[in-house]
């Protein structure tokens, strides 16, 4: 294929809510510049009718997010830390370039060939469990290597081949229990910087750990293709801060 930078890999409903959604893969010919990931390829699950910050504001992104709690629209109401992807800024400049009709669209079999020896990130934005299996387990044939996460684990019919290819996200002790009683590798987030649990490793890409490696070169997060420890993270979304003075005065 010639070359390009982003591509449609599906178009089709949301298995969570039956929306129209796409998934959208860039970064094909020009590196990311996320200095905690490096360079991976970056997917991109959106509305297909509508732009991410439009999304957010109507608590339309259940499309794409399902029942998250870090939905702007429940965490404003739950207490929980609010998502921290910008939709400003990389996820409504797919949605726009989508919409302009500027990525082509491939096959699986020419995605497959896309990200054939690169890294690809798993859910840049938006969780990848509300689009098939089959495109996600399509890219890890051929993949370097991966990372990603999803909060659909919980629901009642999770298809847990899902395990294999996805970390699932945790955000307190009940929750990391249940994650393992499944059998599932799990990414926690915790409010300050603790000793990690048994079983987990700190995310040696995060600040609290000195930044000592990408997600490109770590790919621990990765589901349970590989045999590792699963990882805990300091909280770094917006009003951290905030969320660790009130936990200390508890």
């Amino acid at each position: 294929m010639a070359k390009i930078n982003g591509a449609i890999i599906w178009e089709g409903s949301s298995s969570y809510d039956g929306q129209q959604i796409v998934v959208i893969m860039t970064g094909l010919a020009q590196a990311s510049s996320n200095r905690k990931t490096g360079d991976m390829i970056q997917t991109y699950i959106l509305r297909q009718d509508m732009n991410p910050v439009e999304a957010v504001k109507n608590g339309q992104d259940v499309s794409i997010c399902g029942d998250c709690k870090h939905r702007p629209s429940l965490a404003k109401d739950n207490g929980e830390a609010r998502c921290y992807v910008n939709v400003g800024q990389g996820a409504s400049m797919v949605w726009k370039t989508y919409k302009a009709g500027k990525y082509p669209k491939v096959t699986l079999s020419e995605a497959r060939e896309l990200v054939r020896g690169r890294n690809v990130r798993f859910g840049t934005y938006g969780d990848p469990c509300v689009a098939p299996i089959e495109i996600f387990k399509a890219l890890a044939e051929t993949c370097k290597g991966r990372t990603g996460y999803t909060h659909r684990w919980r629901d009642l019919n999770f298809d847990m081949e899902w395990a294999n290819l996805v970390m699932a996200s945790v955000d307190n002790l009940f929750e990391q229990f249940t994650a393992v009683a499944l059998g599932m590798r799990y990414f926690r987030v915790e409010i300050g910087t603790n000793k990690p649990l048994d079983g987990e490793v700190r995310c040696p890409a995060s600040k609290e750990a000195g930044m000592k490696t990408t997600c490109t070169n770590c790919r621990l997060c990765s589901g349970n293709t590989i045999k590792a420890k699963s990882i805990v993270i300091s909280d770094h979304g917006l009003g951290h801060q905030s969320r660790a003075k009130k936990l200390q005065t508890i």
